[in-house]
């Protein structure tokens, strides 16, 4: 180590002690990540956002939707329930979907910036269909 506080033992090359890169990580510019402006806190203040955000839209929905499928829609409760059940379903087993497409084709960053814009985008068809009149 030099007077700078540089390392120059191992490679020959020197590098500050105080850049952590990520090896073999870059972000979406192709630039190396550095470790101490990533992650963190700042990363999950946006997880932790999006997951109360999503378990309060999931359950808010969830626990009215039998009585929207058998009221305004007309449904039976049998074939309200058969919905519900399926709806649950599906939403269970899209992370399965979402998990492989992510690590095949787009990254997890990119997956999670994904999913939580259609979320969003669904949700907010769901509270504009509120103004559609039910009679045309």
């Amino acid at each position: 180590m030099d007077d700078n506080g540089t390392d120059t033992h191992s490679t020959g090359v020197e590098s500050p002690l105080l850049i952590n890169f990520v090896d073999g990580v870059v972000d979406y510019r192709g630039h190396p990540v550095l470790r101490s402006k990533s992650g963190c806190w700042r990363s999950a203040y946006f997880i932790i956002g999006v997951e109360v955000a999503e378990r309060f839209a999931y359950y808010g929905v969830s626990s009215n939707l039998i009585t929207y499928l058998t009221g305004p829609l007309g449904q039976s409760t049998a074939t309200a329930a058969e919905n519900v059940n399926t709806w649950t379903g599906t939403a269970r087993l899209l992370p399965l979907l979402g998990a492989f497409i992510a690590d095949a084709f787009l990254g997890r960053y990119l997956m999670i910036i994904i999913a939580s814009l259609l979320y969003v985008l669904a949700l907010g068809f769901l509270a504009l269909s509120t103004f559609i009149p039910s009679k045309l």
